[in-house]
């Protein structure tokens, strides 16, 4: 991935503290991504986990509400759950096309309403917003004058090669966590970031001064050479490229077992697949974990039952094997 010189850089980099907000130049990288932000809009964090976490603790309080558009990444709930936040669950259905109902959102406003959260991609579904949709979410937030805070991670992973607009790029208000382990495939580097107002983003500086202090050195090194616009369009072309070919086969698998269906995703590395049997998906996850050793994510955990989840990042043949062993087992356990 880096060439000879990037690679005697790296060597000679000085493994002591860095800024603890992030390099000047990582911060200006970042803000790049964004229309009308600068290095003063963004800190950078221990993956994107870490940025949700400054997020929650720095701007929400006991006596907030938060509206979580669901199904999510539910550490933002947990967290806010566990500062007193009282947490308002606004349903994505598959019915709707996994897409918000905006009547629900105006009934779930209060005079405490501070914050709405959104993924988006959306995780587990891969379902994308139409850029009307995203407009009018955008509306919503500015006529009751409340932050949106968009979980991006996703962003970047658009099967359709258009990348989406960031929430920053249409409200000032919007608070963004991103990093490079989703759509760029480098969770190893463990490198996030935050976007946001200057004030608010100092408010995550200060709150991360007394937790992790910095992100590592050898990371934010790395992590300005793929974030460079050429590099980070060839990370993701190649990333799309093995993602389709996976979403693939999984639509294959799907035609081919009447028991099970899905809306196709959009984006991400998922698919969430609806499942016709009358067994709970946390029971069903664990079956196959002790009886075939593969792994899938209960729709339970995000309060969807009757569905799961599987990731499409996997090596092909990782994937197809996990199928084939599902099929089998449905078939021959529930006779489907």
């Amino acid at each position: 991935m880096l060439n000879q010189e990037q690679q005697q850089e790296l060597l000679s980099i000085e493994l002591g503290y860095g800024w603890t907000n992030g390099s000047v130049q990582l911060r200006e990288r970042i803000a790049a991504l964004y229309s009308n932000r600068t290095s003063d809009n963004v800190i950078v964090t221990n993956g994107s986990a870490e940025a949700n976490f400054l997020m929650v603790m720095s701007l929400l309080e006991k006596g907030d509400e938060l509206i979580v558009i669901v199904p999510n990444y539910m550490q933002i709930a947990g967290w806010a759950k566990s500062l007193g936040v009282k947490v308002v669950e606004i349903p994505l259905l598959e019915q709707d096309g996994w897409l918000p109902n905006f009547e629900l959102l105006e009934k779930s406003i209060s005079a405490n309403t501070k914050m709405l959260t959104i993924c988006h991609p959306n995780n587990p579904t891969g379902s994308t917003l139409p850029l009307e949709q995203i407009q009018e979410l955008v509306n919503f937030a500015k006529r009751h004058d409340i932050y949106i805070h968009a979980d991006e991670v996703y962003k970047g992973a658009e099967f359709d090669g258009n990348e989406l607009p960031s929430f920053a790029d249409e409200y000032e208000k919007a608070i963004i966590t991103c990093g490079l382990s989703k759509a760029m495939a480098m969770p190893g580097l463990r490198l996030g970031w935050l976007v946001g107002l200057p004030d608010d983003i100092y408010k995550t500086w200060q709150c991360k001064d007394y937790t992790s202090i910095t992100t590592s050195a050898v990371s934010e090194y790395v992590a300005n050479i793929v974030l460079e616009p050429t590099f980070r369009h060839q990370v993701l072309t190649r990333s799309k490229e093995f993602l389709i070919d996976n979403l693939n086969r999984i639509s294959k698998w799907v035609d081919e077992n009447s028991w099970a269906s899905f809306v196709p995703p959009k984006a991400g590395g998922m698919a969430f697949i609806r499942y016709d049997l009358p067994v709970n998906s946390t029971e069903l996850a664990h079956e196959f974990r002790q009886e075939l050793s593969v792994l899938i994510l209960p729709g339970d955990v995000y309060g969807l039952d009757g569905y799961f989840r599987v990731g499409i990042g996997a090596p092909s043949d990782h994937l197809e094997k996990g199928l084939e062993r599902i099929s089998h087992y449905m078939k021959h356990k529930y006779g489907v």
